[in-house]
């Protein structure tokens, strides 16, 4: 979507599947493209402008939201966050930065 703005990529892209997450869905958001396309940004958005943040920060709101509406429900939540470069995993909550992490070989 050409020039959309970071709430209309949220709420076509990731806010039915944050939603089913709380019924016991698994889901994933994948942001895939060349490099300098905008993933990152995509992602994590701007910590400078609360309306630029991106779709990780709304997702983690959205899902907390939820779950806190649901009182009759035992909910755990579990969230990885995990980059692929070279056909290289690298887990981006590691304490370890990105650029000391070694990366896990993925076969596809």
């Amino acid at each position: 979507m050409h020039n959309s703005s970071q709430d209309d990529v949220f709420d076509s892209c990731a806010n039915d599947i944050v939603k089913s997450l709380v019924d016991g869905y698994n889901g994933t958001i994948m942001c895939y493209g060349q490099t300098g396309s905008g993933k990152t940004f995509s992602m994590l958005g701007s910590t400078a402008n609360y309306k630029y943040r991106g779709l990780i920060p709304r997702a983690i709101n959205k899902i907390f939201s939820e779950v806190g509406g649901r009182f009759d429900n035992q909910i755990t939540v579990k969230i990885s966050l995990v980059e692929i470069y070279n056909e290289l995993l690298f887990d981006m909550l590691s304490t370890t930065p990105t650029h000391e992490q070694t990366g896990t070989d993925i076969t596809i």
